[in-house]
């Protein structure tokens, strides 16, 4: 059986911003991200605070942000790119435990790069990921990108725009 495609979207409704605040409590999810502790708290502030139908412009604050989804499920992840100078820094999170290990990871970085690339015209995209993320090292790996820079927690991983031709 094929395997279902990604797709990543633009708008960002309520009933959205309440999965992500699931996700953002998932203590598995979130354990390497660069969030606030209370970001699943923040979220619910958000949506208290508010009666929105559409949460979008919140979002693309400082760069773009994308839903992760699939046709028949819905989200169950979320982008994030921002521009920097010559280079866009991704960050891709599954939130849906259940759709882990199951490719759609690399779907949405490939999806993501393709964006940072046609659209916005940068050279490379970055990742940074945490040393012990073993399981995004992998990922981006595995979509092309290459370890550039070893930081003090983190690695950043990099795939230039002439890579990016190259990989399938």
């Amino acid at each position: 059986m094929k395997q279902e495609g990604v797709e990543l979207r633009r708008e960002v409704y309520r009933q959205d911003v309440e999965k992500m605040a699931d996700w953002m409590a998932d203590r598995e999810v979130t354990e390497y991200l660069n969030e606030d502790q209370n970001i699943d708290g923040e979220l619910k502030n958000l949506l208290s605070s508010s009666q929105l139908p559409i949460y979008s412009p919140h979002f693309n604050r400082n760069g773009s942000f994308f839903l992760v989804t699939l046709p028949s499920r819905g989200p169950i992840g979320f982008v994030r790119l921002v521009p920097k100078r010559e280079q866009a820094e991704v960050v891709v999170v599954i939130g849906e435990r259940r759709c882990w290990s199951q490719g759609y990871g690399r779907q949405a970085i490939f999806q993501a790069a393709r964006y940072a690339f046609f659209e916005w015209r940068k050279e490379r995209v970055v990742a940074t990921i945490h040393r012990e993320n073993q399981r995004s090292k992998k990922v981006f790996k595995k979509a092309g990108f290459r370890k550039a820079e070893r930081l003090a927690t983190e690695t950043r991983y990099t795939l230039p725009v002439e890579k990016f031709h190259s990989v399938k």
